[in-house]
């Protein structure tokens, strides 16, 4: 699916190259898109019939740099719009892996109903932000200890690793000059707070995008199943939805009109994830 982003990137592209790179006077379409009356109507002629190509001058090759410059820009734009894709996590004790494949080490759990940003995704795997509770390991020789659990990376470029170790997987990377807060240290290496430069894979069955997400309006009641992991049940002037519902307190809520917010999901029954839970006013 193309995004208005890439559509812009796209018509930009073609102005910078169709108008700058190529000498308009000398490019078999030019006199279609410089028309200035009859002058421009004998060139179109004239560079349509007999005008042959030439090589690109110095200021040809100025306007493609700016072209490359403007394209890198809109392209790291891009990226920073995909990172701010969120999902929410359906199933409890999720794997969070150092690469999209299920014999890949686990670096950690999430939780249900968890929130993660999306940063990438590879077949059947989303690779994500890691939430800021999960710590990387760094080298202690690439690191500058600036207060009682503070250092800074005097490295150009420092790996965080999933434990400490040389060989171990890299989870991250950051830049000269980052500041991280460190849990401890210990035999050179220091655990760190690594987010939000740390990343993990997560198969796309336990996640669900925002785009996704379940908005209802209704009376919440309980409900007993045991080949369920939905315990309410939320009934609307139109049909009947099955919840499993995170947010503390839930029985302040039972016979009240209340608002969800959710994303569904499925394992022996279909129902949705509750995350938020409000009364309606």
């Amino acid at each position: 699916m193309i995004t208005p982003l890439e559509k812009v990137k796209f018509v930009i592209g073609f102005v910078l190259t169709g108008f700058f790179f190529f000498n308009p006077k000398n490019a078999r379409f030019a006199g279609i898109f410089f028309p200035k009356g009859r002058r421009g109507m004998q060139k179109k002629c004239r560079v349509l019939n007999s005008t042959p190509w030439r090589m690109p001058s110095k200021m040809h090759l100025r306007w493609l740099g700016c072209f490359l410059i403007v394209n890198c820009i809109f392209s790291a734009s891009a990226n920073l719009c995909y990172a701010l894709d969120e999902a929410i996590v359906t199933k409890d004790r999720i794997n969070v892996r150092v690469d999209a494949t299920a014999m890949a080490p686990s670096i950690g759990f999430l939780k249900r109903g968890e929130k993660v940003k999306i940063i990438d995704e590879r077949f059947e795997w989303y690779k994500i932000t890691l939430p800021k509770r999960f710590s990387a390991y760094a080298a202690a020789e690439f690191l500058k200890e600036i207060d009682n659990n503070k250092v800074e990376v005097i490295a150009s470029n420092l790996n965080l690793r999933d434990t400490p170790s040389m060989s171990s997987y890299v989870i991250g990377q950051a830049e000269k000059g980052t500041v991280f807060f460190f849990r401890r240290k210990k035999n050179n290496w220091f655990e760190v707070r690594g987010y939000p430069h740390i990343y993990g894979w997560v198969n796309k069955n336990f996640l669900e995008k925002r785009e996704k997400v379940i908005n209802l309006e209704g009376t919440l009641f309980p409900v007993n199943d045991a080949n369920c992991e939905a315990n309410y049940i939320l009934k609307t002037p139109e049909e009947k939805y099955l919840l499993n519902i995170l947010t503390k307190g839930k029985t302040k809520y039972m016979n009240k009109k209340v608002k969800i917010e959710g994303v569904m999901a499925k394992g022996s029954c279909s129902y949705v994830v509750v995350y938020k839970l409000v009364f309606v006013r």
